[in-house]
């Protein structure tokens, strides 16, 4: 959510080459806020999907953005960058109201 995309894709590559079981994920800190939470169980669930595995019991439970979290820097300056990636971030962010770009950490 700070918009360090590299820190991020490196983390998902680490995870991969450490055979990291994205479906046994812990859930969120309780410290982490409604966007946050929502953000962290959209990502577990798109990881999850991307290695085909089922996604956390926990995420279940966790509910949607209390506002749009746009997962690329450039949204907070365009509104018809933010249009798009409400159209087309994948499903697993969207029911959220996380969004990114189609092939956000898709660095496999």
């Amino acid at each position: 959510m700070s918009g360090d995309n590299l820190a991020a894709r490196q983390w998902v590559k680490d995870a991969h080459r450490e055979h990291l079981d994205m479906s046994a994920l812990p859930p969120p800190p309780e410290t982490f806020g409604r966007n946050e939470r929502a953000t962290y169980a959209a990502l577990a669930e798109l990881l999850c999907e991307r290695t085909q595995r089922p996604a956390p019991a926990w995420t279940k439970a966790v509910g949607p953005a209390e506002s749009p979290v746009y997962l690329d820097g450039g949204a907070a300056k365009s509104a018809k960058l933010r249009i798009f990636l409400e159209r087309t971030a994948p499903e697993p962010l969207k029911r959220r109201r996380v969004y990114a770009m189609r092939g956000y950490l898709d660095v496999l």
